[in-house]
């Protein structure tokens, strides 16, 4: 990714997402890094809100054609993404069951 920086003469600085630490804090996501070269901490702070949005745009079918024309970045996220299915459903279905009952019984 490429953020710009006019105060640095319009100079294109990279930020490689890749690089980054992602923290997951209850309320969103948050990737952290260091931009070089000019060594700017930055932080990318993501509410379940721009998650939904992003991915709903994302889902839009020119972002599906532009991903699909370059190798090696849509059929790998597809194949993590079925690979993650199953654990991320057992996790819901524990979530809207068990997770339910146990926290009803706390509250009690």
């Amino acid at each position: 990714m490429i953020v710009w920086s006019r105060g640095l003469g319009k100079q294109r600085l990279p930020l490689e997402l890749a690089d980054a630490t992602l923290k997951v804090e209850p309320t969103q996501l948050m990737m952290e890094g260091t931009i070089d070269p000019v060594c700017w901490r930055y932080a990318i702070r993501l509410s379940p809100d721009d998650l939904r949005d992003f991915l709903a745009l994302m889902a839009k079918p020119e972002v599906a054609r532009f991903l699909a024309e370059r190798p090696g970045v849509l059929l790998p996220f597809v194949g993590r993404l079925l690979l993650a299915l199953p654990g991320l459903v057992l996790d819901i279905i524990y979530q809207k069951t068990v997770g339910r009952f146990h926290r009803k019984q706390a509250a009690s």
